[in-house]
């Protein structure tokens, strides 16, 4: 076996440029660092490869394998990020393997959310096969005793230019490996104009073997000695076990015993929650033993009695109280007194649920010394520390491998799937599979916070606004790890609410309390889709009151290009925003749309636009509308993320958006009654199905700016989109989703 190079983290923070909040490097690279997991079959080969940098590993048979640190969930980012290795290296990507790293601090921040593997990596994969490439080059320099800048790196091999000789990049690993690792002021980096692969449509390179089946997700792992457990959890937040009878499951063939799992924790956090677990030969003996079971709940009095219908009707009703002000700028009460007309609504959203294809599962093994874990998670580091934690392990004996996931969404940067199997497999003393159900996933999730918003605006003589007063209440993801006082954080704020992108002169935005009664979690573009319903939504409302266009009175209603490009919108606001990047979206849907276009009496088209994550989408929709029943036709979407990656996983990614921001708002509620979610599968919590899918246009937008999120952005306008076209189609004006509650969904 090769000794791998040792890297110092010092020097590496100096190459990157990332400093203290960039890549947290260990000294070393380990063994561990190669995972569970491959893409290819050159396994044995990459393990005899010798490491240029923690990235980026070659060897002798001319392979190249390049580590991927991000986790795959259909996104692409797994061929996404070694791209950029790739064409920095000047690799052959036939000659490339991909393998998934496990948990590990020193490649710097693994947490799979939030859109941002690309914004924060893009220049450290750059480093990595920049530096990997000068490397092999003074290699091959040294061997020929030639100057440096006569050896040519290009298509996987080092040639000296005067005299024509070359070697190979596997020739040259060995000798490359023994080199220091290069001064970030000797890297030299490609011009776009050179991209090999960045910028380039390029296929998954899982694809094919998920196709065939060879992969594992998180719910394929085996290891010897296993045992299976389905967990009945409490279905109110913060409940117990009293107690619980076990006898007949135990009567099941395959099952083996009853373990209870304490719970309860106030903030839940990623703490598993109270339960019983069955533990089996197999999952579906699991399963059945825990349908035999008979459990008695201690239920939490604070969130027995929510019910989060009842909850919103009141806070719709309600009179703003408490309200704490987050945002304001000039004089609203001036506004108000000058508005030659003032028009006010209010709008509302229920909780969701992920609802990914392959649900949580974790397998754990547990000894005195060590933890290893198998796990579809989004967040292994956060992972690896909660089990530390749990045991009261170091963290080096805390083993994460990732496997690919099934759909994450969010959820799965939530660990407690994987707490819950760690807790039983030390219960028991063997190896335990943890794996979540349909309904588990339902009733038991991270849910995506309801909210209710309230819009008064004040016009002047032209309908332009010229004062908004908003107020919204949602619960707040904070509720999970602090005592919980109702009041929203400033990011979960700032994700459209106070830093909507109108001229606007005078503002005011105020957070009223609510408390938290279930589990608050991320789910794709977080608060985002809940402020741009409603925003949308009410400029729609106001356009189509006064007869004037509404994607032209969005457009009129944007400030000047400059000087305010790049400022924020609000004085409290961190989003940072271009009125042109955001005009460009909306007009390449008019443009694509071909709007204001002429449709049937019974259609109509809805627009809407939405700037998060730094990337800016607008959206235009065609639904129909014939006999209460909604049938949407036609989505257009376009997007600017700055300089794009990889075209065919953005196109991916805003299609995937539309489908499931159309699940969404078409049909998407979970509802809570006496504290427990009162859906439970996909017949009470239904997705789109082909059948209803509408032709999906995706534009785009050529970009030269900074890369931003791809796989977020594109969901929040959907909905307010569709709203919007019910109206134009003659249907009434939607305020509160999901559309289901108001029309039959065709």
């Amino acid at each position: 076996m090769a000794t791998l190079s040792k890297l110092n983290r010092r020097d590496f923070l100096k190459m990157t440029g990332l400093g203290s909040a960039g890549l947290a490097l260990q000294t070393t690279v380990s063994q561990s660092a190669y995972g569970a997991f491959a893409l290819s079959t050159q396994k044995a080969a990459a393990r005899q490869a010798v490491a240029l940098n923690i990235f980026v590993h070659i060897a002798a048979n001319n392979r190249v394998t390049i580590m991927a640190h991000r986790s795959e969930m259909g996104q692409g980012i797994r061929t996404s990020l070694p791209q950029i290795v790739a064409d920095e290296l000047d690799a052959d990507w036939d000659k490339i393997d991909i393998l998934q790293a496990q948990a590990d601090e020193k490649y710097g921040d693994q947490n799979t959310d939030g859109s941002n593997s690309v914004r924060n990596f893009f220049q450290p994969m750059r480093v990595m096969g920049a530096s990997a490439k000068l490397m092999l080059r003074q290699a091959a320099a040294a061997t020929w005793q030639v100057p440096l800048e006569s050896c040519i790196a290009k298509d996987h091999r080092v040639t000296h230019s005067p005299s024509g000789k070359s070697l190979s990049y596997g020739e040259l690993a060995q000798a490359a490996a023994k080199l220091p690792l290069p001064d970030a002021k000797l890297l030299s980096f490609k011009n776009p104009q050179e991209f090999k692969y960045i910028g380039k449509p390029m296929a998954m390179a899982d694809f094919a073997d998920i196709v065939r089946g060879t992969t594992s997700f998180g719910i394929d792992t085996k290891i010897p000695d296993m045992v299976y457990a389905s967990i009945e959890r409490s279905p109110i937040l913060g409940g117990k076990v009293k107690s619980f009878d076990a006898s007949k499951a135990l009567l099941i063939p395959g099952v083996i015993q009853a373990v209870k799992l304490d719970g309860g924790i106030e903030p839940a956090g990623f703490n598993p929650l109270a339960g019983v677990a069955i533990i089996a030969t197999n999952t579906w003996a699991a399963m059945e033993g825990r349908k035999a079971l008979s459990v008695t709940w201690a239920n939490n009095p604070a969130h027995a009695k929510f019910d989060s219908r009842a909850a919103i009707s009141k806070l719709i009703s309600a009179p703003v109280t408490e309200a704490k002000t987050v945002a304001t700028r000039g004089d609203i009460a001036q506004a108000f007194a000058s508005a030659a007309q003032t028009y006010e609504a209010t709008y509302s959203l229920p909780h969701l649920e992920h609802a990914t294809m392959e649900p949580p599962a974790a397998t754990a093994k547990v000894t005195a010394t060590s933890c290893e874990v198998w796990a579809c998670v989004q967040d292994p580091m956060t992972a690896r520390k909660l089990i530390a934690d749990m045991l009261g392990f170091k963290l080096e004996q805390v083993t994460v491998n990732i496997t690919l996931l099934g759909g994450g969404f969010g959820r799965k940067s939530k660990p407690d799937f994987v707490a819950e199997a760690v807790v039983l497999a030390k219960a028991i003393g063997k190896p335990v599979k943890v794996t979540w159900t349909r309904e588990d996933t339902t009733r038991h999730g991270y849910y995506h916070a309801f909210s209710v918003q309230h819009y008064n605006a004040a016009l002047d003589a032209k309908h332009q606004i010229i004062g908004l007063d908003s107020s919204v209440a949602s619960p707040s993801i904070i509720s999970l790890f602090k005592p919980d006082t109702g009041y929203m954080q400033d990011w979960e704020l700032g994700q459209g609410f106070t830093s909507h992108v109108y001229k606007i002169p005078h503002f005011r935005a105020r957070n009223i309390p609510v408390i938290a009664h279930t589990r608050i979690g991320w789910v794709r573009s977080v608060y985002n889709s809940n402020h741009a319903f409603a925003l949308n939504s009410f400029m729609d409302e106001i356009a189509r009151s006064n007869k004037i266009d509404p994607l032209q009175y969005h457009l009129d209603s944007l400030p000047a290009d400059e000087p305010n490009d790049g400022k924020p919108t609000t004085e409290k606001s961190d989003f940072a925003y271009s009125p042109l990047r955001l005009k460009n979206a909306i007009k390449a849907v008019q443009k694509t749309s071909g709007w204001p276009a002429t449709v049937k009496a019974s259609e109509g088209w809805g627009f809407a636009t939405h700037r998060s994550f730094e990337s800016y989408v607008a959206v235009a929709s065609k639904v129909s509308l014939a006999n209460n029943e909604l049938r949407v036709l036609e989505v257009h979407i376009s997007i600017d993320c700055g300089q794009i990656l990889n075209p065919d996983r953005v196109h991916a990614q805003m299609e995937g958006s539309v489908i499931f921001g159309l699940s969404a708002a078409l049909m998407g509620e979970i509802s809570f009654k006496e504290g427990a979610a009162e859906q439970s599968s996909f017949h009470d919590y239904p997705m789109l199905r082909i059948s209803q899918s509408p032709k999906i246009v995706v534009t785009l937008i050529s970009s030269d700016k900074k890369h931003s999120g791809a796989g977020e952005p594109g969901m929040p306008p959907v909905g307010a989109s569709i709203t919007n076209a019910i109206v134009a189609a003659g249907g009434p004006r939607i305020r509160d989703l999901p559309i289901k509650n108001h029309l039959k969904i065709g």
